[in-house]
């Protein structure tokens, strides 16, 4: 008797599950028969407004639960021997995770997961509204990823995904409110906010350069809605309450390699602690606060510098003279030029 194995079932509704949430959305879904399945079991030709935007899509479907993690919240696509093909396709290879017991599926870009993760067997990803497959977000978030647009969301939903624990949802929620909601005055309260109350090291480095949009820096290319007068007022009011503590967490983002240079996070971290009314006062107690770490310190002498010429050198002598060959390379170049510039 010739058996219809159930693995055979569930593979297949996987694959009608995403045909029916692209179709459903618009676009259309060429399965690839499974005698000609070399990695990839469909292409997704992506249409809107019933006009084809000439891309397609490869995608990987898995379908059951031996690749769903319920406790960690995490899909699972073998690489097995498909590493070269999918990272040599010509098209974008995305990978879907269909979980028949919850309804739901989840994609993952498989060509940007194995560049990051090189030596990994399997593809491993967190469930999250972010990368969740169904007719809606194949519109909504799926469509703008790929086209690489800004998702189309409302502002309710973005401010309810920027203040989402799991960080891609809070980082999709921070890319919305900030490319579609510029002038909506509560976006900057909440991204202020949002660097008051997070630890750094859950703060994505690209709030930092939105909020340099602010005082504005000479390597922003910024495009779309353009940040009205109001808008800026209302933020830079909200700056200015920055105490020494949002200061000393805004250095915190500069890394030792690019420090404070041109178009590194560094210009954007300078832009707004320049922009404060007492920045001065503030970087002074920090190059002096010998429980802070020496770089934190160098930077906080730079911008100083920067802002002070000659009159930061008394300061920057007493960083100096406690061993930081920086502070006197600084002191230095001030004699010299009379002035710091390192965008020069």
């Amino acid at each position: 008797m010739v058996l219809y194995k159930k693995t055979n079932v569930t593979a297949k509704n996987g694959i009608n599950f995403v045909r029916s949430a692209v179709e459903g959305a618009g676009s259309l879904f060429h399965k690839i028969e499974g005698e000609n399945d070399l990695g990839i079991d469909g292409l997704i030709e992506l249409i809107r407004d019933e006009r084809p935007l000439n891309r397609q899509v490869a995608v990987q479907i898995k379908s059951g639960p031996s690749y769903y993690n319920s406790s960690g919240e995490e899909c699972l696509i073998p690489i097995e021997s498909h590493r070269d093909y999918w990272l040599n396709h010509p098209l974008p290879v995305l990978g879907v995770v269909f979980v028949p017991a919850l309804g739901v599926a989840h994609w993952v870009n498989i060509k940007s997961y194995l560049k990051d993760h090189p030596t990994n067997t399997v593809i491993r990803f967190r469930t999250s509204r972010a990368n969740r497959f169904d007719q809606s977000a194949f519109s909504t978030i799926f469509v703008p990823n790929v086209l690489r647009e800004v998702p189309d969301l409302s502002l309710p939903e973005a401010f309810t995904l920027f203040g989402s624990p799991k960080p891609d949802e809070s980082y999709l929620g921070l890319i919305v409110l900030f490319r579609r909601y510029p002038n909506v005055l509560e976006v900057w309260t909440r991204l202020i906010q949002h660097l008051v109350e997070t630890p750094a090291q859950e703060i994505p480095p690209v709030l930092v350069y939105f909020l340099a949009h602010i005082p504005w820096h000479g390597d922003i290319a910024y495009f779309g809605e353009a940040i009205t007068a109001e808008t800026k007022a209302h933020a830079k009011n909200l700056l200015a309450r920055f105490s020494r503590e949002q200061v000393v967490k805004l250095l915190e983002f500069i890394d030792e390699e690019s420090s404070i240079s041109r178009g590194a996070v560094g210009q954007s971290v300078e832009a707004i602690i320049s922009s404060l009314p007492n920045a001065s006062k503030l970087l002074e107690g920090i190059v002096l606060d010998k429980s802070l770490e020496p770089f934190t310190r160098d930077c906080a002498a730079i911008i100083l510098a920067m802002n002070e010429g000659p009159a930061a050198i008394p300061t920057i002598k007493q960083l100096a003279d406690t061993g930081s060959w920086y502070a006197g390379e600084l002191i230095e170049h001030i004699k010299t030029y009379g002035a710091v510039n390192p965008y020069a």
